[in-house]
């Protein structure tokens, strides 16, 4: 502590994990006072025990019992997380008692909730009530929830101002509209930066929502939008440049501001699409990273920005190598000179040596390569034909075995390789994770199972 200045140490406990704030608490009592703003900005529930302490002791504090030198949780919190998945289901009392501290959590910017949703959400309007500089709303929940039911919705969706909104749910619509509220809460945060909407729907007539009627009355100018799963964009109307769509002309008086962008699947088929988008070839100017289908690929690889992508997601139904598809990603790939990451989230696309090798010729840049490999293929194989890659990370989400044996034979063929991902079980919350260690010629691996919700 006599050597280091406080700013440094400060910027030292910045960047340390929570478990490992908790630990350098114990080491001496200037030291707690110093992290505990720090372990408490990112308050954390996985179940109703982790709930109940955190209010017991926001309650104690508001009534004088603070344990150091009168520091307050309360003070300090600046983002709530109720975690757990969908095993897990919040006591409808305790968030009661929960809602009653919010009025002193002044700090408070951010709320998550990745767990069953309750059936009294009244935690939801008192964070918007209590919580005036609310700025981050995220809800990832593996559930249906009727999207039709204006009073469920606008409890859900009556935030204002925010500066990020990411929306992971599934909803029952008959409509096939989402739910005013939740375009009343997108159009009453005019400085929104992420807009991210990955929405399933059930219902009749089809399971889609339409991009072009959410975007009708919307005028924000986000630097990153996501538009994924159930979104509904008519293409033809979108090239239409005569009578231009809600999204065309959304798009077109924004697109200088975005820069990480994910579209949805189109109605036709990659081979029947429209040829072209009719967009000025100096359209999305600061785009570095694009998730799509093969088709979008495509039609951005016309672009101006194509040589300045960075990152590329590619969503596909059928294999990217079968007749048809291959070209056109081939192509799109060598149109994004500057292309670092790739990945192909396609179960029917399963990479052999061969495919490799034309991703590898195509897109010479990657530094991490998310894939499915063929389950005939050793390491040996693949490790030849990424060897001349400046690779750091390989992720593969196939039910090839990647076992240290196989990690540690890769490393010797891909010098820069620091991280292999074994995502096989990621759909059920499990990965593998194994970092490698350079020292005087060996090779050391260390594996980490950590969980994906």
């Amino acid at each position: 502590m006599s050597v280091l200045p406080l700013e440094l140490l400060l910027l030292i406990f910045d960047e340390a994990p929570v478990q490992t704030l908790t630990s350098l608490s114990l080491c001496s009592h200037q030291i707690r006072i110093l992290v505990f703003p720090l372990r408490y900005r990112h308050a954390v529930f996985k179940n109703n025990k982790e709930l109940s302490q955190f209010r017991s002791r926001v309650i104690s504090e508001a009534n004088g019992a603070t344990l150091i030198d009168e520091l307050c949780v309360a003070d300090h919190v600046r983002h709530l997380e109720f975690g757990g998945g969908s095993d897990v289901e919040y006591d409808g009392d305790e968030l009661e008692l929960l809602a009653l501290t919010l009025q002193h959590m002044k700090a408070l910017r951010g709320l998550t909730w990745s767990a069953l949703l309750p059936e009294n959400r009244t935690i939801f309007s008192a964070v918007g009530t209590a919580c005036k500089n609310l700025q981050n709303f995220s809800l990832q929940i593996e559930q249906y929830f009727d999207g039709d039911d204006d009073h469920y919705t606008s409890t859900l969706f009556g935030f204002k101002g925010l500066t990020r909104i990411e929306i992971s749910a599934d909803l029952f619509l008959d409509s096939g509209k989402l739910p005013s509220s939740m375009a009343d809460m997108i159009r009453a945060s005019p400085n929104l930066v992420t807009l991210d909407l990955s929405l399933s729907i059930y219902g009749v007539p089809r399971p889609k929502w339409d991009i072009d009627t959410l975007f009708q009355s919307i005028d924000i100018a986000p630097t990153t939008l996501r538009l994924r799963k159930a979104a509904d964009l008519d293409l033809h109307a979108f090239t239409d440049s005569t009578k231009p769509a809600p999204f065309r002309s959304f798009l077109l008086s924004h697109h200088d501001k975005i820069t990480s962008l994910a579209l949805p699947a189109p109605q036709e088929d990659f081979a029947h699409g429209p040829p072209s988008l009719n967009l000025p070839p100096d359209t999305l100017p600061l785009l570095r990273e694009f998730e799509g289908t093969i088709y979008w690929c495509s039609q951005l690889s016309k672009l101006q920005v194509a040589s300045k992508l960075e990152s590329l997601t590619v969503l596909s139904d059928r294999s990217l190598f079968e007749d048809g598809k291959c070209d056109m990603f081939l192509e799109a790939l060598r149109a994004f000179s500057s292309l670092k990451v790739l990945s192909i989230f396609d179960r029917e696309t399963i990479l052999c040596a061969e495919d490799l090798k034309a991703i590898v010729d195509n897109a010479p840049h990657l530094e991490s390569l998310t894939c499915a490999l063929d389950t005939d293929e050793t390491a040996d194989t693949v490790g030849s034909q990424l060897s001349c890659l400046n690779l750091r990370v390989l992720a593969a989400h196939s039910p090839i075995t990647v076992s240290e044996e196989f990690v540690r034979t890769l490393a010797t063929y891909c010098a820069s390789l620091v991280t292999v991902e074994d995502l096989y079980l990621r759909d059920y919350g499990l990965c593998w994770v194994t970092t490698i260690f350079r020292k005087e010629g060996d090779i050391e691996l260390e594996v980490l199972e950590t969980q994906t919700f």
